[in-house]
């Protein structure tokens, strides 16, 4: 048998990474950097929305001037790897055994229900606390249907969380069109 560098191989010589008879559909295979590696998920991901709805509206949110969990009741679609809850608040599951980096992303329409403008503060918590990284303020008019984003990056663990708080610059009542917090998680 002749001596062939891997490198110069080409189709039909060409194989698949070991393990690969036994890897699960979709994963991928993350090296360990000592020259091995493991078979994992290829992603994990969720989406928690509130279905459209301005006259009614879909949420209403007593804001005040301390940060305050949104509680809407989430549909979820597309979960897989993380589940929804409402108890004790809205918030995503990471279910997952695998440590995880996330990409989360929250988009809502909103208004102020009535009064003057206010600045409205939305955050990203993850466990109960503030996530430095994911922070947004924007102006609530009344009547004046408005869009925001929010983003952020974080690591997630087995049973991390994620919840939306806002709060504003003086008390009012916040209407929610429409909302959708989407997070997407890879191997870390």
């Amino acid at each position: 048998m002749a001596n062939v560098n891997h490198s110069t191989l080409t189709d039909p010589y060409l194989h698949e990474p070991k393990g690969v008879a036994s890897a699960a559909t979709g994963s991928v295979y993350v090296s360990d950097g000592s020259g091995s590696g493991d078979w994992t998920k290829a992603h994990s991901h969720i989406n928690g929305y509130l279905p459209f709805d301005a006259t009614t509206p879909a949420y209403q949110h007593s804001v005040t001037t301390s940060y305050t969990v949104l509680d809407p009741t989430f549909s979820t679609l597309l979960a897989d790897g993380f589940s929804g809850a409402s108890s004790p608040n809205a918030r995503l599951i990471y279910t997952d055994t695998q440590a995880a980096t996330a990409f989360c992303n929250f988009a809502f329409n909103f208004k102020q229900a009535s009064g003057s403008s206010v600045n409205l503060e939305v955050v990203f918590y993850k466990n109960g606390s503030l996530l430095s990284n994911g922070h947004i303020i924007a102006t609530a008019a009344s009547g004046e249907w408005r869009s925001a984003t929010l983003s952020a990056m974080t690591s997630l663990a087995t049973d991390d969380y994620i919840e939306i708080f806002v709060k504003g610059s003086a008390s009012f009542t916040l209407d929610v069109a429409a909302a959708s917090l989407t997070i997407q998680g890879v191997p870390s």
